[in-house]
C-alpha cells in the first residue's frame, strides 16, 4: 500500500506560539512516526523540526492575498502530488482535499469584527474542507450549529492530549527550588495565559474582583503568559500584602508552577477546550475552573467548579483551596482524570479523517465542487489584486 502524501500547512508557527502550536507539535510528533504517511510541511517561519518530514520554504502569510496564497499552495500540492491537505490555523488549497482541525467558535460567538480577514478565511476554510476535526464536543457543537450544511458524520471529535513527560508530579526539591527561584516566599495561586480579552470571554476580573473580598489574605498571585504587563486596574484590586507578579515560563517550569500552587484559577466562560486545566492536573495542581462551553469536558469531577459569573462563589472557592484537605483531594482527583487524555487518540482519529477523505476523494466524490471552487477562488484572487 502506497503511503498517503500529507501536505500540512504551518502557518500557526509563523503567527504566535500558544496553545495551537503545542496541539501540532503534539500531533506532529505521532504523525512522523506514523509509517502510513509521507508528511510535507509548508515552513513559514518558526517551525518545529522532526527528522522524517520534509520542509518546503513557503512565503509568510499575508491576509490581503489569500486566494493568491491558495493558489501558492494548490501548486505545491501539485508539485509533489500531495492526497490530503490540512492546515494547522486558516489556509486552503483549491482543488486538494482538505481535512480542517477546528479548535473553537470564538470569534463567532463572541462578536469579533468577522470583517477581519483572518476570521473571513476561518470561514472559508470552513465551507472549502470536505471533512473536520473538533478539539471538544462543545466546539462541535457549536460549528455544526453555526454551519448546519455540513453533515455531522463529516465532523469527527478529539480532545487534546496532555505530554505527560513534561507535565507530571515533580518532586519537592525541584519545586522548592522554582519558589527560589521566582521568589515564591507563600503560598500562591497561579493564573495562566491571557488576562484582557474581546468581551471579557476569558473572565479574569471575576478572579481578580473576588481578592478584595478575603481578608488577611495570607497568598500571593503568579500569572503566567498573557499580556506583558500586570493591568494596574488589576494591581490596584490586591488586598493588603498580596503581590501579583507576571513571567514567561518553559513548559519545564510551568510544570513546576503547577506543581507548588495552591490552585490553577482558570474561570473561563468559553474554551475550545481548556488545556490548562488538565496540564496543572497531570503536574499535581487543583484547579478552580467553570462548567461553560468545553471546560466541563476538561475537567469533568475532578476541578472545583463554579458558575464563572458570582464573585462570592469565586471568594469561597479561593478559600477553599486553601484548606489542605480540601487540596489534596482535588489534586489526587486530577492526577487520575488526566491520564485519559492522551494525543494518541487525537493522532488517530486525525489519521482516519485522512483516510476516509482519500477514498471519497479518489471516487470522484468532490470533483464538480473543486471545479467549481477553483473559479470562485480566481474571481477573489481578481478582486484583490485590482484592489
Amino acid at each position: 500500500m502506497s503511503k498517503i502524501k500529507l501536505l500540512v500547512d504551518g502557518v500557526f508557527f509563523q503567527l504566535n506560539n500558544t496553545g495551537i502550536a503545542r496541539v501540532w507539535c503534539s500531533v506532529l510528533d505521532l504523525l512522523a512516526k506514523n509509517e502510513r504517511f509521507e508528511i510535507f510541511f509548508l515552513d513559514r517561519g518558526n517551525s518545529p523540526e522532526f527528522k522524517t518530514i520534509t520542509y518546503i520554504p513557503f512565503p509568510t502569510f499575508w491576509g490581503n492575498y489569500c486566494p493568491t496564497d491558495s493558489q501558492l499552495i494548490q501548486d505545491v500540492c501539485d508539485e509533489y502530488g500531495i492526497d490530503v491537505f490540512t492546515s494547522t490555523y486558516y489556509t486552503t488549497p483549491i482543488t486538494t482535499p482538505m481535512v480542517l482541525m477546528v479548535y473553537d467558535m470564538i470569534p463567532e460567538l463572541f462578536d469579533f469584527d468577522m470583517s477581519h480577514r483572518i476570521w473571513m478565511e476561518k470561514g472559508t476554510s470552513i465551507s472549502f474542507a470536505q471533512r473536520y476535526l473538533c478539539i471538544s464536543e462543545n466546539t462541535r457543537k457549536d460549528l455544526l450549529a453555526l454551519y448546519p450544511e455540513i453533515s455531522p458524520s463529516h465532523v469527527a471529535m478529539a480532545h487534546c492530549g496532555v505530554d505527560t513527560q513534561i507535565f507530571r508530579q515533580q518532586g519537592q526539591f525541584a519545586i522548592d527550588a522554582f519558589k527560589r527561584k521566582h521568589e515564591l516566599n507563600r503560598p500562591y495561586f497561579l493564573f495562566v495565559g491571557s488576562r484582557v480579552q474581546h468581551k471579557g470571554y476569558k473572565n479574569s476580573e471575576l478572579f481578580f474582583n473576588a481578592l478584595p473580598e478575603i481578608h488577611n489574605a495570607n497568598f500571593d498571585v503568579f500569572c503566567v503568559g498573557g499580556e506583558t504587563e500586570i493591568e494596574p486596574a488589576i494591581l490596584a484590586k490586591m488586598p493588603e500584602g498580596v503581590h501579583c507578579r507576571r513571567v514567561e515560563l518553559t513548559d519545564e517550569d510551568l510544570s513546576l508552577a503547577y506543581g507548588g500552587a495552591l490552585a490553577l484559577v482558570y474561570p473561563s466562560l468559553y474554551e475550545g477546550f481548556g488545556m490548562p486545566v488538565i496540564e496543572a492536573m497531570a503536574s499535581g495542581c487543583p484547579v478552580i475552573t467553570t462548567s461553560r462551553g468545553s471546560l466541563i469536558e476538561a475537567a469533568g469531577d475532578a476541578a472545583y467548579l463554579i458558575d464563572g459569573i458570582s464573585v462570592d462563589k469565586m471568594r469561597v472557592a479561593l478559600n477553599q483551596l486553601q484548606t489542605a484537605s480540601v487540596r489534596e483531594n482535588l489534586r489526587q482527583k486530577g492526577i487520575a482524570h488526566a491520564q485519559q487524555f492522551r494525543w494518541s487518540v487525537m493522532a488517530n482519529t486525525l489519521t482516519n479523517c485522512f483516510e476516509q477523505l482519500l477514498i471519497e476523494s479518489r471516487a470522484g466524490i468532490y470533483d464538480n465542487f473543486f471545479a467549481e471552487w477553483k473559479r470562485l477562488r480566481q474571481i477573489q484572487a481578481n478582486v484583490d489584486y485590482i484592489r
